[in-house]
């Protein structure tokens, strides 16, 4: 399949929308040659796209929520047929594995099953007689339109957790893709139609920072979310906050996995590789930092590079790949300038990434393992998105969870042992917002709640489950004298 079979266009009101904002390279991590341009919306397209959704809302929310409901497993159904073009989509869009790209799709579809269970969640509460001959009741109405701004690394399923609780609610939804991976989201608007969703409540827009800020800003939008860099996520929650939207917006991360003296080393290592450097170190789970407690396994950090080593960098479109280009150039750069800043502040760089660099070819750069990590120094408390796994030690349990809730960022750490007293100890004092014990990446399944701390998340209500429809939802109380 070529990388300009599918043109990352946007879809709007139930038909190809033509932006009118400038064009855009798009290009094949894998060569780093162009193979596409996407055309950027401006305020003016933001503007219609908004009208069409606002025009179709009303009588999507007037739709029984059981209908809603079959539209995202029609959906769910046609993703399973498309399996395979999707993932070859998402490869070409953002570099990953074809492995990686079938994973992301078999939890997008896990998040469509997910969402179709809103009609057990909408459900709204009430009283009689509350006072003399006066009845009380709460019932749950969607907000209206729903903007979700996604990121490049999971272009189908991270925006897909947000609008497809937004749509199961009653919303109508404009999804913004990340203008370096745009592609996917345009083939699955296309599906959308497939499963018959009225046009106008499910709309693509192409766009950049530009087009984010106009959604932000736009009063025809209810609710912004977004996932992204820190930095992204703070500016899009001050900006939508400010202009009196719902938001909920995902940063970054630097997740630890705590290694504990009693943890099996093997096990540590495995997991600690798969989440490292799978998709190149490009996923908000992914665990950069490990900490050994103790005299914990000395040698871990030795073991680690070695088996980093045998890890094969390449396409994501061939088989065997274990660590995929980055999304950009100036990803291998910021990647490149933290090994080299690494062994400049005297840590033990035992494999550096950096020897996979092609200066003008594909954005490779290979796995690192950096030993002897200060856990107060910049590869913990800064963000890197790129294959590192930093090693530190700490001298016990507390300092552990200490360095844990001392991070910038909250989003996820694991700890490895086998004693469940330390790993309930470690559960209930990590101030993050998802722990994983004895797993690489502690992510949570399309039922539950999903959301970080501190730089990592910034909002009240978190993503998916019953937190979603609290988010896509506002509460109304009517009180009746007959």
């Amino acid at each position: 399949m070529s990388a300009t079979v599918l043109e990352p266009r946007s879809f709007v009101g139930g038909a190809p929308f033509a932006t009118s904002g400038a064009p855009l390279a798009v290009y094949d991590p894998a060569t780093g040659t162009q193979v596409a341009e996407v055309t950027l919306a401006t305020a003016g397209d933001v503007d219609r796209t908004v009208d069409a959704a606002r025009a179709a809302q009303p009588g999507w929310a007037a739709t029984p929520v059981t209908r809603r409901a079959r539209h995202l497993q029609q959906l769910a159904r046609l993703i399973d047929e498309h399996v395979d073009e999707l993932a070859t989509v998402i490869t070409l869009d953002n570099g990953k594995t074809l492995t990686d790209s079938r994973a992301e799709l078999a939890r997008a579809i896990d998040h469509l099953e997910a969402a179709a269970t809103a009609p057990a969640l909408l459900h709204g509460y009430g009283s009689t007689d509350v006072a003399p001959g006066i009845d009380t009741s709460v019932i749950r109405e969607p907000l209206g339109v729903c903007a979700v701004i996604a990121p490049f690394n999971f272009p189908i399923m991270t925006g897909l957790i947000y609008w497809a609780w937004a749509l199961a609610c009653g919303n109508a939804v404009v999804l913004k893709p990340s203008e370096q991976a745009p592609t996917a989201a345009a083939r699955v608007a296309e599906l959308a139609l497939e499963a018959s969703f009225p046009p106008g409540v499910f709309n693509v827009l192409q766009g950049d920072r530009h087009a984010a800020e106009a959604l932000c800003d736009h009063p025809g939008i209810a609710s912004v979310s977004i996932v992204g860099s820190t930095a992204a996520a703070h500016a899009v929650y001050a900006r939508a906050a400010a202009a009196g939207k719902r938001v909920h917006a995902a940063g970054g991360a630097r997740n630890m996995l705590v290694v504990t003296p009693d943890a099996d080393l093997d096990t540590v290592v495995s997991a600690a590789l798969v989440s490292a450097f799978a998709m190149g170190g490009q996923r908000c789970l992914s665990s950069s930092i490990l900490l050994t407690v103790g005299g914990a396994h000395p040698d871990i950090a030795h073991a680690l590079a070695r088996a980093a080593s045998e890890l094969r960098v390449g396409s994501g479109l061939d088989e065997g790949t274990d660590v995929p280009p980055l999304i950009s150039r100036a990803a291998v750069d910021q990647v490149a300038a933290a090994v080299s800043g690494a062994a400049r502040a005297g840590s033990l760089v035992l494999l550096d990434g950096q020897r996979a660099i092609e200066p003008s070819g594909g954005f490779y750069v290979g796995p690192s393992v950096i030993d002897q990590v200060d856990v107060d120094g910049p590869l913990i408390s800064s963000e890197t998105f790129g294959p590192i796994l930093s090693v530190g030690h700490v001298s016990d349990l507390d300092a552990a969870i200490a360095a844990v809730n001392d991070s910038p960022f909250g989003n996820a750490a694991s700890i490895f042992t086998r004693d469940g007293a330390t790993a309930r100890t470690f559960s209930l004092a990590a101030d993050v917002g998802n722990v994983g014990v004895n797993v690489g990446v502690a992510a949570p399944s399309a039922q539950f709640g999903f959301g970080g701390r501190r730089k990592s998340f910034f909002g009240t209500v978190h993503s998916q489950g019953p937190e979603a429809v609290q988010f896509y939802t506002d509460p109304k109380s009517i009180t009746v004298r007959w």
